[in-house]
């Protein structure tokens, strides 16, 4: 018997959902005398009550198991065994079923045993009609909000084992996603230092999770060409209520010896206020790197000297002309007018021609010839007027004005190799050249060329009047492929720049002023030599 009520408490699914219910309520009645339990039951069932009877204890316990019930009355004292044994029974099975105890005994001590069992109410015999309706009635009402309570209880620890497997499920699939990413995962608090990081990052730097926790962003990370500090973005970002939520851009990675080119987006996120500590904020950053960058740089460095020649070549297609008409004209005289070539001079002037020819063709052919980097001193002030040279022999420095400045009168040397520095200053005085447009047929205004000292660094800073670059496109103008010319430009300029740079250990910026224009300004080591 305890084995099957036991199950039936354990189980209880129809005492449990108050919708499966009798609308009035079920009643198990428990009274020896057969008239005594006639008459309460005919008055229950006049009151819309469902009423089942049983004689003594025996035949209450399989009746109690038998179908939902809301109240149990019983007599107190019966045939083997008593109501208040009744009582415990019931109680063992199901705590909260309320149970009235009728009887004939007055005394006090009756009374107390009942109160003492948690019985529901205490009733005394004869029974006034209306206490006991009002009784049963009441007892009803109590065993409805308790089942919904209960009811309302199973519901909520049942949604709450769902979240707690969901929970689960989320963690250990975010600590996966977490880790395993390829990209670089970072979490940093609102003054800028590194909270937490993904292993995808540690494997990136190289080194082990506990040297990166606590420190500054700034030691892991060169200044953004298009946002300035990392650790002051994050910082700005934290502080200033009017400042962007979200910033993406192209940062450089401090990985030991190696500094290593990537894209990083930052999101300012808020943690759940919770009984200890109001909402914390912190920054997330996504590190997303390029493996295979080294190859990737070397395609782009050979995508930018072929647009190079393009342009040595149409230079020296202008010079070679010029020279091949006044060669022409002398080969063409000495074979009409019998002159001696060596008493006119005529062989040394062709001599020269040609090796002016010859020198053409070698400015186009030296970018495509392979060639290890051979990083020594190199005068910034040298390359920027070989650059401007070139271009103005292609005609390209035409109705606008350029300005060269050096700051100080020592000569600024970098450390890096000719020929990158080469590509530097072409592609930033090409670029500022073309911001300029056509001026509509007058002045198409003025490129600014200054260099200076800053530092460790050798600064070339080059300046344009053009209209700008929009703000939505200005973390983009690093990426490979990217232009704003239209079907005029290839967008290796800027990507090889920033290639370069990065790998000399420099520092690239680009900045837009109010009032129009595009700055762009590359920081070089200096030569130590």
């Amino acid at each position: 018997m305890n084995g099957s009520l036991g199950s039936l408490a354990r189980g209880g699914s129809r005492r449990a959902f108050p919708g499966q219910l009798h609308p009035t309520g079920v009643v198990l009645l428990v009274e020896d005398d057969q008239l005594v339990a006639n008459a309460l039951r005919l008055l229950l069932v006049r009151a819309e009550y469902e009423v089942h009877v049983a004689a003594d204890v025996q035949e209450a316990l399989p009746a109690f198991d038998a179908q939902p019930v809301d109240v149990v009355v019983t007599d107190l004292l019966m045939p083997g065994a008593t109501g208040l044994d009744l009582l415990r029974e019931i109680e063992q099975r199901d705590p909260q079923m309320p149970v009235i105890i009728v009887t004939a005994d007055h005394s006090v001590q009756a009374a107390a045993a009942a109160v003492r069992e948690h019985a529901f109410d205490y009733l005394t015999k004869p029974v006034k009609r209306e206490r006991l309706l009002d009784t049963v009635e009441r007892a009803v009402k109590a065993r409805r909000q308790t089942q919904i309570q209960q009811h309302e209880q199973e519901r909520l620890r049942e949604e709450h084992r769902q979240l707690s497997i969901r929970h689960q499920r989320t963690a250990m699939l975010l600590s996966v996603l977490y880790n395993r990413a390829a990209e670089g995962i970072i979490v940093v608090d609102p003054e800028g230092r590194v909270v937490d990081v993904s292993e995808s990052f540690v494997n990136l730097v190289d080194k082990p999770l506990y040297s990166l926790l606590d420190t500054d962003l700034r030691e892991w990370f060169e200044p953004s060409p298009t946002g300035g500090d990392v650790q002051d973005l994050v910082i700005q970002m934290v502080s200033d209520s009017d400042a962007e939520t979200h910033w993406r851009g192209e940062v450089t990675v401090r990985a030991g010896d190696r500094q290593i080119p990537a894209r990083m987006s930052l999101s300012l996120c808020e943690s759940p206020e919770d009984e200890d500590h109001g909402p914390t904020r912190y920054v997330i950053g996504l590190v997303y790197f390029e493996r295979s960058h080294e190859e990737v740089s070397q395609r782009l460095q050979r995508a930018d000297r072929l647009a190079t020649v393009g342009l040595l070549a149409g230079s020296a297609a202008h010079e070679i002309k010029n020279e091949l008409g006044p060669l022409l004209g002398y080969l063409t005289m000495m074979e009409t007018s019998g002159a001696d070539p060596v008493e006119t001079g005529m062989i040394g002037i062709m001599r020269d021609s040609v090796r002016r020819i010859h020198e053409h063709v070698e400015e186009i052919l030296e970018p495509l010839r392979p060639r290890v980097r051979t990083r020594g001193a190199v005068v910034l002030r040298e390359s920027v007027e070989d650059i401007l040279k070139l271009l103005r022999r292609a005609g390209r420095l035409r109705r606008m004005k350029v300005e060269v400045e050096q700051l100080g009168d020592d000569d600024i040397v970098v450390h890096a190799d000719k020929d990158e520095v080469h590509q530097i200053s072409l592609n930033l005085i090409s670029n500022a050249i073309d911001a300029l447009g056509d001026g509509g047929g007058g002045d198409r205004g003025n490129v600014r060329i200054s260099m200076r000292r800053a530092g460790d660094y050798g600064v070339l800073r080059v300046e344009d009047d053009g209209e700008g670059i929009a703000e939505e496109l200005r973390s983009r103008v690093f990426e490979p492929f990217f232009t704003t010319k239209g079907s005029a430009g290839t967008g290796l300029g800027l990507a090889v720049v920033h290639d370069i740079v990065r790998s000399l250990r420099g520092r690239v910026v680009l900045d837009c002023p109010e009032e129009g224009g595009t700055i762009v300004t590359v920081a070089l080591p200096r030569y130590r030599g």
